[in-house]
């Protein structure tokens, strides 16, 4: 696939610091650099100035070129970060039932990823559900962590019908290790449409085949002069 983005430049970041981003790959992306080099923070001016949250004064005081300008408008852009949306998890859900009575796509990647628990998916009287040792537990039993798990596949989910922007802001710390290793395999199988752009610091995240998809956030910034 063509890539969604190609180029992404922010001058003065914090007043003192220039991002050049010009090598992109067309499907995964994933930034590592120490704690506080500006991954994160990249990310979300990037999410802010595809969405048109950056505008007028704002988009020259934060100084970014990029290419293309904008994105078409059938290109889903999401923002997935640690812990952020789980109070609209159920809304989340009821949009992906509402799509499909029953995403056997999406609950079978859950059944795979849950197995260690022995929580299955299902839908019954139009919610889902997951089976556990006799018990039918509702998506509001599960742990935090299983959550953001379900929260994360199921907006992917609800964009594979068309391309996607994806920001994943460090995964490692909502996800368990073997969630990690899987986690960039199952979002580009939800939607292999996607242009995948993550941050971590995490060897399983790009340890798993991913390798060759790192960029290095020093590779990437200079000092503003």
């Amino acid at each position: 696939m063509d890539a969604l983005i190609h180029s992404f430049s922010v001058k003065s970041l914090w007043g003192f610091k220039n991002i050049d981003w010009t090598q992109m790959n067309p499907d995964v992306n994933i930034l590592v650099g120490v704690n506080g080099c500006g991954k994160s923070t990249l990310l979300g001016i990037m999410n802010a100035y595809y969405s048109g949250l950056v505008e007028g004064e704002a988009r020259n005081y934060v100084q970014v070129s990029a290419l293309p300008e904008k994105l078409p408008a059938e290109v889903a852009l999401l923002l997935l970060r640690p812990y952020e949306g789980l109070q609209d998890l159920g809304n989340v859900i009821s949009q992906v039932l509402a799509q499909e009575e029953r995403p056997q796509q999406l609950m079978d990647i859950l059944d795979e990823m849950f197995a260690p628990t022995g929580k299955k998916a299902d839908v019954l009287d139009g919610n889902m559900v997951f089976h556990q040792q006799g018990q039918v537990l509702g998506y509001e039993k599960l742990s935090t962590g299983e959550k953001q798990l379900l929260l994360i596949l199921s907006r992917v989910y609800l964009s594979r019908k068309g391309p996607a922007v994806i920001f994943l802001d460090e995964p490692e710390i909502s996800l368990h290790i073997s969630w990690q290793r899987q986690i960039v395999e199952v979002i580009r199988t939800l939607n292999p449409q996607s242009q995948l752009f993550i941050s971590s610091h995490s060897p399983s995240i790009f340890g798993s085949g991913w390798g060759d998809k790192v960029i290095y956030f020093e590779d990437i910034e200079s000092e503003n002069i």
